[in-house]
C-alpha cells in the first residue's frame, strides 16, 4: 500500500515537471523532486565528508582524544596516492580528432583551436585535476559550462554537495532532472530577475541589503530541454535551455537540447546511486588507513617505552641527585619515599615492536596502494636495489590500473570539445580568435559544420615513457624508418622546424648529401621549349644546372651551419667549393 502510494506520488510530481505548467504547479514539482533526491544526497554528502578528512587527515577520528603521552602520528597514504594519480591522468592534453568535416583547412582549424582552448584560454587541465579530486572524495566529479553575457564562454568545476540529480537515473542522458544550489548577491539577482525586483527585495527586508547574498536553486528539467530558477515559492524566471538553437536548428552540432553538465564517474553500476559512483578508491582503503594507523601509533609507543626507567629509592639516594642521574641519561625517573628499602635501585624496561608488526604495517600500506594504482616508483621514490628495468615495469602496472579512470576522463573531455563548439555555434557573433602567444586561429561559428563531430584518441592522456621512447627512435634511425622531423618529436626537442632545415643546411655543407637537379624536360614533352627565337643563343640544360649549383653553394658558404663547422672542416668544404667553380668555366 504504501509502495503504491509513493509511486502515484512521484507520478504526480513528475507530470506537473513541464516547462508550461503554473508557476505555482510548478513550484510544488520541483519541491518534490527535490525532497525525492534528498535521501541519495544526503548520504552522498556524508560520505563525502568522510572520505575528505581522510585526505586531508588520514584518519576521521578525533586525535585530541588520545592521551597527551601515546603518539598521534598518521602517515596519511591516501592523501600521497590520490594526490601522486592526479598529475598522472591530467599529464597530456586529450587529443581531439575532427571527423564529418571537409578536408579545406577547417579540420586542422578546428583542431588547433581546440588545442589552444584546452591548454591555454580555459586551463582545462587544472581544472581536470580538481575534478578528478572531486570524483575521487566525493564519488563524481561534475563539469560546467555556461555562456554569459560579458565574460562569453564559461566552464568550471561544480562541487557534488551544490548539486543534484534524478535518483532513479543510470546516465545523464536518462536523468529527467538536475538541480544546482547557487548563491548571489541581492543586487545580481536584481539585474539578472528585473521583472522579480519588488519580489527580492521583500526578502531581505529593508535597508541597504544590496550585498546580502541569497541562495537559489537553478533547475533544470525535461531531460535538460528547459531550465528555471526558484527561490523561496518565487519562480524567478524560466527559458527553454539557451544553449540549443531551436530557431535554426540546423545551426546546432546537438541533436537535441543537453544539460550543461558533464559528469566524470567510473565505478558506476547504475543500480541504486543514480549517477553518482558505487564506491569510491579512498572509501575501500579507509579501513587499511585505519590498521596503518593504529599499528604505526603502536609501534612509536613500543619505542618510546624502551626508555630505561629508574626505581630509586630515598633512602639509596636524594631526589636531587636521582634527578641529575636520569637528566644525563634521558631516562625515566620513579623516586620512592624513605619507606622502600635502602637497595631498592631498579631498572625496568619495555618490550620492543617485533618483525611480524613491521610486516603487517608494510602491508597495510601496500594495500593501499594496490587499490589506488599507485607505488613507491610512481611516487618518485627509488629503493637502493632496484633496477631501471623493474623501475619500468612498475610504472607501466601503476598506469595500467589507471588507464580505466583515464579512458572515463577522455570520454569527459571528448564530450566538453563537442559543447565547446556547440556553444561558439549558438552564441558566437563573429570570429573568435583563440592563440597560445606563438601561434592565433581565428575560429569561425560559420565553417564549423553542424555535423562536426570529436572524438578524443584513446590513450593520449597517460603520460608516455620518453626514455623509452628516445630509444626506440633512435633505433629506428639505424634501420631508416623514421625522418628526421619525427626523431627530433620523439625525443622531446623544441623548434622542431628549424633543427629541421639546419640539419638538411648541414648536411649539404658536409657533403653528405648532393642537392636535387632540376630534370629539363625532352623537347617534344609537355614543357619543353619548342624552339628558340631567332637571334638569341641557346641556353643549354647544363648552364641553367650550373647557375643553380653556384647559388646553393653560396647560401651553403654563408649558412649558420657552415661557420659552425671547424677550421680544417671549413677548409675541405672551401677546398671543394673551388672544384666546383673551376668545373663550371
Amino acid at each position: 500500500m504504501e509502495d503504491s502510494y509513493l509511486e502515484d506520488t512521484v507520478a504526480s510530481y513528475r507530470e506537473n515537471l513541464q516547462y508550461k505548467a503554473k508557476d505555482e504547479d510548478l513550484i510544488r514539482a520541483i519541491d518534490a523532486a527535490i525532497d525525492d533526491s534528498k535521501d541519495l544526497k544526503e548520504e552522498i554528502d556524508k560520505i563525502g565528508r568522510k572520505n575528505k578528512l581522510f585526505w586531508e587527515l588520514g584518519t576521521d577520528e578525533n586525535l585530541a582524544t588520545i592521551h597527551p603521552a601515546k603518539s598521534k602520528v598518521v602517515s596519511n597514504r591516501i592523501f600521497t596516492d590520490i594526490e601522486t594519480a592526479i598529475p598522472i591522468l591530467s599529464a597530456n592534453r586529450p587529443e581531439p580528432t575532427i571527423l564529418n568535416v571537409p578536408d579545406n583547412g577547417t579540420k586542422e582549424i578546428i583542431k588547433k583551436a581546440l588545442e589552444i582552448a584546452y591548454e591555454v584560454t580555459y586551463k582545462m587541465q587544472q581544472k581536470l585535476q580538481t575534478i578528478i579530486r572531486h570524483w575521487s572524495l566525493f564519488r563524481i566529479g561534475i563539469l560546467k559550462y555556461r555562456w554569459d553575457t560579458r565574460n562569453g564562454y564559461i566552464v568550471e568545476p561544480v562541487l557534488a554537495k551544490h548539486l543534484g540529480m534524478d535518483k532513479t537515473a543510470t546516465c545523464i542522458n536518462d536523468s529527467e532532472f538536475i538541480f544546482e544550489y547557487l548563491k548571489d548577491t541581492v543586487e545580481h539577482l536584481i539585474q539578472k530577475f528585473p521583472d522579480k525586483k519588488k519580489e527580492i527585495e521583500q526578502l531581505v527586508g529593508e535597508g541597504d541589503n544590496l550585498r546580502t547574498k541569497l541562495t537559489y536553486t537553478e533547475f533544470w528539467g525535461g531531460n535538460g530541454e528547459w531550465v528555471c530558477w526558484k527561490i523561496n515559492n518565487i519562480i524567478l524566471g524560466k527559458s527553454k535551455n539557451p544553449n540549443f538553437d531551436y530557431k535554426n536548428t540546423e545551426n546546432n552540432i546537438f541533436d537535441s537540447p543537453k544539460f550543461p553538465y558533464i559528469i566524470l564517474n567510473v565505478f558506476n553500476l547504475g543500480d541504486n546511486t543514480g549517477l553518482y559512483d558505487d564506491t569510491s578508491l579512498i572509501e575501500e582503503a579507509t579501513s587499511l588507513q585505519v590498521g596503518a594507523n593504529q599499528l604505526e601509533r603502536q609501534l612509536l609507543d613500543l619505542n618510546e617505552g624502551r626508555k630505561r626507567v629508574w626505581i630509586i629509592s630515598g633512602l639509596a639516594m636524594s631526589e636531587e641527585r636521582s634527578q641529575k642521574l636520569v637528566d644525563k641519561t634521558g631516562d625515566l625517573l620513579v623516586y620512592l619515599d624513605r619507606n622502600a628499602p635502602a637497595s631498592s635501585i631498579n631498572q625496568v624496561q619495555a618490550g620492543s615492536g617485533d618483525v611480524s608488526m613491521f610486516n603487517n604495517l608494510s602491508h597495510l600500506l601496500s594495500e593501499i596502494d594496490n587499490i589506488i594504482g599507485i607505488h613507491s616508483t610512481s611516487r618518485g621514490e627509488r629503493e637502493s636495489n632496484e633496477t631501471y628495468g623493474r623501475s619500468q615495469l612498475l610504472v607501466q602496472s601503476d598506469y595500467g590500473r589507471l588507464d580505466m579512470i583515464s579512458r572515463n576522463i577522455e570520454q569527459m573531455i571528448e564530450e566538453w570539445y563537442n559543447s565547446y563548439l556547440q556553444m561558439i555555434k549558438v552564441f558566437s557573433i563573429g570570429e573568435v580568435t583563440l592563440s597560445d602567444g606563438e601561434q592565433s586561429v581565428e575560429l569561425d561559428p560559420v565553417r564549423i559544420p553542424s555535423e562536426v563531430q570529436i572524438m578524443v584518441k584513446k590513450g593520449t592522456t597517460l603520460p608516455t615513457d620518453e626514455v623509452s621512447q628516445a630509444r626506440n627512435a633512435l633505433e629506428l634511425t639505424k634501420t631508416g624508418f623514421i625522418d628526421p622531423g619525427t626523431l627530433f618529436e620523439e625525443m622531446g626537442y623544441s623548434n622542431i622546424s628549424q633543427r629541421k632545415d639546419d640539419l638538411y643546411a648541414w648536411l649539404l655543407a658536409t657533403g653528405k648529401i648532393v642537392p636535387p637537379q632540376p630534370q629539363m624536360p625532352i623537347v617534344g614533352q609537355p614543357g619543353a621549349a619548342q624552339g628558340t627565337p631567332q637571334g638569341q643563343p641557346t641556353e643549354k640544360p647544363e648552364d641553367k644546372a650550373t647557375d643553380e649549383q653556384m647559388i646553393r653553394l653560396q647560401q651553403i658558404l654563408q649558412s649558420d651551419a657552415f661557420k659552425q663547422l671547424a677550421p680544417d672542416q671549413q677548409e675541405v668544404m672551401l677546398g671543394k667549393a673551388k672544384e666546383i667553380v673551376n668545373q663550371s668555366k
